[in-house]
């Protein structure tokens, strides 16, 4: 188990954050159309079924894994979300 840090917290937050802007999400938009068929959340994002269900699943490992692999975990998931920012 991991002392309390700041890689925890960011896990713990970033996890908790994904979690509930996936489930938001699915009120906005919830089919599992082709990402071209998405919904906009407040007017700023873009979603469907799939994404929130890749916002949850990425929150809930982020949940999972703060108390004994949050550095990695916040390496991988800033990397990812990063990449998806960049070639989106």
């Amino acid at each position: 188990m991991e002392e309390a840090g700041p890689t925890r917290l960011y896990a713990t937050v970033a996890g908790a954050g994904l979690v509930v802007f996936g489930l938001v999400g699915f009120f906005y938009d919830s089919s599992f159309a082709s990402p071209g068929g998405a919904g906009e959340a407040l007017g700023l994002l873009a979603v469907n079924g799939w994404a929130n269900t890749f916002h949850i699943a990425s929150g809930a490992l982020g949940l999972l894994v703060a108390s004994f692999a949050s550095r990695t975990y916040a390496i991988w998931v800033s990397a990812l979300y990063l990449a998806v920012a960049v070639f989106a």
